[in-house]
């Protein structure tokens, strides 16, 4: 499964507010310098992420983006569901499809993909932030006011095809 750049987005900004200082409001100009993207299509993303529940947004001069809740508590498949929506696998209303409502690939497609986001949510945001993705993320932040010096408190899993 190809997850789209609003996803991949998405998910750096929210691994790098689990590094944040908790209750710090980081700026959206900052990470979207950080990151390349355009300031207006981060603040699409931090929309997408408030509806889900995962990120507190204040506009004006000491706004920003938080987290809404601990990275423990945040699964990630249903961030990835959430960013990218459920479904989505095969569009049989494109084109349209002759076969809509007919059809057991759409079925196949679609219990796949509930598959994809069932391992997901094995993991949360704090077990995805941390290691050499927090160490990456530090030195890319490194000058942002909020950031802690130290890893998270969340224990890493062990993955068996990385090393780590």
């Amino acid at each position: 499964m190809h997850l789209s750049l609003h996803t991949d987005y998405g998910l750096r900004l929210l691994m790098h507010l689990t590094l944040a200082e908790p209750g710090v409001w980081i700026a959206t100009p900052t990470v979207a310098q950080r990151f390349g993207i355009s300031v207006h299509h981060l603040q699409k993303i931090a929309q997408t992420l408030v509806r889900a529940g995962a990120v507190e947004a204040r506009q004006g001069r000491s706004g920003g983006v938080r987290l809404a809740r601990d990275p423990r508590e945040i699964r990630l498949g249903r961030l990835v569901a959430d960013l990218e929506g459920v479904g989505t696998a095969v569009d049989c209303r494109r084109d349209p499809c002759p076969l809509i409502g007919r059809c057991r690939l759409k079925w196949a497609f679609d219990a796949a993909e509930q598959a994809f986001f069932l391992e997901l949510d094995r993991l949360t945001l704090a077990d995805v932030a941390a290691g050499p993705t927090a160490v990456a993320l530090r030195a890319l932040f490194r000058t942002e006011p909020g950031d802690r010096g130290n890893a998270p408190a969340a224990p890493v899993p062990t993955d068996p095809t990385s090393g780590n």
